[in-house]
């Protein structure tokens, strides 16, 4: 589409102006943003950098503040195995008392 001048008189400011008719896939067109992907890079390491210590700085003193509950250590912690019995040093089965008479 070629480009087209329009003149026409703007009552506001009592001017003419010339105006350009441009395509709308023209009109829409950028540039390369690089600017703009350079600064959210920028923003997106700055926010990691403060971050990381955040953590760090949040879990030292979740501990520090909030030991935790007797109940809640048990709850947590991989259930352990009962002892077995170690064999008797006789190794005759026990007999049951008699009944009285």
């Amino acid at each position: 589409m070629a480009q087209q001048t329009e003149t026409r008189w703007e009552e506001a400011d009592g001017k003419v102006h010339t105006e350009e008719t441009i395509s709308p896939v023209k009109a829409k067109q950028g540039r390369m943003g690089t600017r703009v992907l350079m600064v959210l890079l920028v923003a997106l390491v700055l926010a990691f950098i403060v971050w990381i210590p955040v953590e760090i700085w949040g879990k030292k003193e979740a501990v520090e503040v909030a030991p935790q509950q007797p109940g809640q250590q048990i709850q947590s912690q991989q259930p352990t195995p009962a002892p077995s019995q170690p064999p008797a040093s006789n190794p005759a089965p026990a007999t049951p008392n008699a009944p009285a008479q």
